[in-house]
């Protein structure tokens, strides 16, 4: 299993605050992917890229789209931002990956709770 990495986000206050959410690295082939787990479930996927001279974390739902992909929702500049924008946006994040098709990561988007 993933070890979580970095520091977790406090869960907004309409959300179980009793469950962190914890930033796992889900890929031992890549140090530039994480997901966001909540309770056992993936939320979305950030993944550190360059924009020319800068380094920027975007965030992407977990599930794919018809063509396959995983959709991009925004890019912040640490991973603790993405991480944070994730734990405020939890609903939106599982009611987009109740629309899209499965990820191939992880079909049944679950993970074991450390």
């Amino acid at each position: 299993m993933s070890t979580p990495t970095g520091t977790t986000a406090a869960l907004p206050t309409d959300v179980d605050a009793t469950q962190p959410h914890v930033v796992y690295v889900p890929t031992p082939w890549s140090d530039d992917v994480w997901f966001l787990a909540h309770d056992g479930r993936c939320l979305g996927w950030i993944r550190r890229y360059t924009d020319g001279p800068h380094v920027l974390f975007g965030v992407y739902t977990y599930g794919c789209d018809t063509s396959g992909l995983r959709v991009w929702v925004t890019s912040t500049k640490t991973l603790t931002e993405a991480a944070g924008y994730m734990a405020e946006h939890v609903r939106e994040l599982i009611d987009a990956s109740g629309r899209l098709g499965p990820d191939p990561v992880n079909p049944l988007g679950l993970h074991e709770r450390h």
